[in-house]
């Protein structure tokens, strides 16, 4: 690892975080980071190896940046990919202000004065003399064309300073938290385990070999061959949109939506998607580096569930029901399978984790921990504490406070493992730890303040894990891992990289918005309205039962005094926990086990229905290679697959680069490629 590897890390991850939100919702092509393997990264990376790492080696063979150096600047870019993206600053700013908007248009709002049951601070303040200024800007920009507002005197900072002063701390404790944890995790995952982080593995193939300038992998025929085949069809597909005419467009989906009458279950158990499946390339290559039961598993789950699903439906019994901050049974079974998944890796890593914990509190362990093992224990624990702290200083009772940051670190943790184990870069999470908490204690028993307070913590800091930080940060820790980079040395660098990458993204997103206004759709904006509505429904549901007044009141460790759990959510979240550990055993115990517990981190979502038919193609070809060929025949495939991750990524990027050279040309949104 190289001073120079270090500073272009830290300027790639400035300019990640600097342009996020201008590509996302100013150019409007699609998101920047749309998933846990970005190709801003993974595209950059290989454009990089094929034209300028050659050119430096012929000017001078010093100058060629070499495995290690590569692989720290991937991991910093990867931390500020997390951060400017969905995995947090693109949550806050409009949590935190169209509440503000849609009390002034919702009268059922207003009569019940939600805004000042929340904590003040937790929302920009807006009073009739700042509200043009403060909202009515924010709603509608003050860009005028090509003239952009001027970032000190137009943006109404001062509104948002108190705001900031309560949601910085909180993100910086949570970035720290999970972070550290990614750390002290690593080396269980990589050493002790050995999983096989697929997308890290991917990565590693590219990067140079000693004294040369690309990976060995560029000098195989069968890499060249699948990585040739994607990028031209992908850009054939692209290039459709300007000559629709001349070319014939390569369809990458597959239609069996007229056996529809045949599967009324599935249907009815919305599994109508997997009808119309689309074939993910970058899965179906990953699925080959996976353990056979994991694909098995992410192919066929989906399936099931969305029968079982169909099944109940014609009972009567819905899984789903209600936005993503209503108590569903559908959210506790997946509770179920992370809190399951979390005790297996728990349980197997114990030995290792405990001496972690007893060197990193001056105890003595059996086993020699790495000292930056230790001391990433160290700010963990510090760090959790912090946001612990704050919680209860926002009006939490400590004890809801400690079970809200333990369901989510759990999240996070999982979402982490889940990329290591299987390579599924689309992972969406339906748990929001408030909505769990309302499950197990009752609404009545919370209050509406506790229950609005963790419903703006989650829009806020879990809108969608599956962009976090700690995932992004494990792959781009085995990759430094694989590089022979220290992770002592460069795990410093990856806390400055935190702190760079909000210091920047979250002032140049407020900025924005206030020029450009708040987008008019997407998940953002759909999240902000949720805290607000569902504490109304609450409301009103206290209210009839003549118990609104009591569950005001309520404080402390009356909480616990007025518990009334929600019986299907408790049964749904117990025979998940079953489930899981049920299914981990059975892997243990039996040779031929067909499923992985990873299953419960999607079961039957939007993502198991989107990438389960590729991880079956990938699933069959692995079988079929490894039945047939042997082991000979499946390492002569491998570099083929790692093709056609690298066509699929560079194809990709291509788009995004044209896209933004017409938007500063012309100053028209490009049309958005999808794949």
């Amino acid at each position: 690892m190289s001073i120079r590897g270090v500073i272009l890390g830290l300027l790639g991850a400035a300019v990640v975080s600097g342009v996020c939100y201008f590509n996302d919702e100013v150019i409007r092509q699609g998101m920047l980071v749309p998933h846990l393997m970005p190709v801003v990264v993974y595209g950059s990376l290989v454009l990089f190896l094929l034209l300028l790492n050659p050119l430096l080696r012929r000017l001078r063979p010093g100058w060629v940046f070499t495995r290690g150096e590569l692989a720290v600047v991937v991991c910093l870019v990867l931390i500020a990919c997390s951060i400017a993206s969905w995995g947090l600053v693109q949550f806050m700013p409009t949590s935190t202000m169209m509440p503000n908007y849609f009390n002034k248009v919702n009268p059922g709002w207003q009569a019940q004065n939600v805004l000042d049951i929340a904590p003040p601070r937790m929302l920009v303040k807006v009073t009739e003399e700042n509200e043009d200024a403060v909202l009515n800007a924010y709603m509608s920009g003050m860009g005028q064309g090509k003239e952009r507002i001027h970032f000190c005197r137009d943006v109404p900072w001062r509104a948002w300073l108190p705001t900031l002063a309560f949601w910085v701390p909180l993100m910086v404790c949570l970035l720290l938290a999970t972070s550290a944890l990614a750390i002290v995790f690593h080396r269980q995952w990589v050493r002790h385990e050995q999983l096989p982080y697929p997308i890290s593995v991917f990565a590693h193939s590219l990067l140079p070999d000693t004294g040369q300038a690309l990976g060995g992998v560029f000098r195989q025929r069968a890499f060249w061959v699948g990585a040739l085949l994607l990028f031209a069809i992908h850009m054939n597909n692209y290039l459709c949109r300007f000559w629709p005419s001349v070319l014939i467009p390569v369809r990458m989906w597959l239609d069996f939506t007229p056996l529809t009458p045949l599967v009324p279950t599935l249907i009815r158990g919305t599994g109508g998607m997997l009808l119309r499946p689309t074939l993910y390339f970058s899965v179906i290559a990953l699925a080959y580096f996976i353990p056979t039961d994991v694909s098995f598993s992410m192919a066929t789950i989906p399936i099931i569930f969305c029968y079982i699903q169909g099944f109940l439906a014609g009972y009567g019994i819905m899984l789903r029901q209600g936005d993503h901050l209503s108590v569903k049974i559908e959210a506790f079974l997946f509770t179920g399978g992370y809190f399951g998944i979390l005790l297996m890796l728990l349980y197997t890593g114990r030995h290792y984790y405990m001496n972690v914990l007893r060197r990193s509190v001056g105890m003595p362990a059996r086993d020699q921990i790495e000292p930056h093992v230790v001391w990433a224990m160290r700010i963990f624990l510090a760090a959790a504490v912090a946001f612990v702290v704050q919680l209860t200083l926002a009006g939490l009772a400590w004890p809801i406070a400690l079970l809200y940051t333990g369901i989510a670190l759990m999240i996070f943790i999982v979402v982490s493992r889940t990329i290591a184990e299987t390579g599924a870069f689309h992972i969406g999470s339906e748990i929001f730890p408030g909505v769990i908490i309302i499950g197990v204690f009752g609404a009545a028993a919370l209050g509406p303040r506790t229950i609005i307070t963790m419903f703006l913590l989650s829009a806020v800091l879990l809108g969608a894990p599956g962009w976090s930080t700690m995932p992004f940060l494990a792959q781009g820790l085995k990759l430094a891992d694989m590089s022979e980079v220290r992770i002592g040395r460069i795990a410093k660098w990856v806390f400055l990289a935190l702190g760079l990458s909000l210091l920047i993204s979250l002032p140049v997103t407020i900025y924005w918005q206030y020029d450009q206004g708040v987008p008019g759709g997407g998940w953002p904006r759909s999240l902000s309205s949720f805290p607000f509505q569902n504490l109304v429904n609450t409301r009103h549901q206290l209210a009839a039962q003549g118990i609104l007044a009591e569950a005001e009141a309520v404080s402390g460790w009356g909480h616990f005094k007025a518990m009334r759990p929600t019986g299907s959510a408790v049964f749904a979240f117990i025979l998940a926990v079953a489930l899981a550990l049920g299914i981990g055993f059975g892997r243990l115990r039996f040779r031929n086990w067909p499923f992985h517990p990873v299953v419960f981190v999607f079961l039957g979502g939007h993502q198991a229905k989107m990438m389960g038919p590729a991880f079956l193609i990938g699933w069959i070809i692995k079988v079929l290679v490894s039945k047939y060929g042997g082991a000979r025949v499946y390492q002569a495939v491998k570099p083929f697959m790692f093709g056609v991750l690298a066509g699929e990524m560079v194809a990709q990027l291509v788009p995004m680069i044209v896209g933004a050279i017409i938007y500063l040309v012309t100053g028209q949104n490009p049309s958005r490629y999808y794949g």
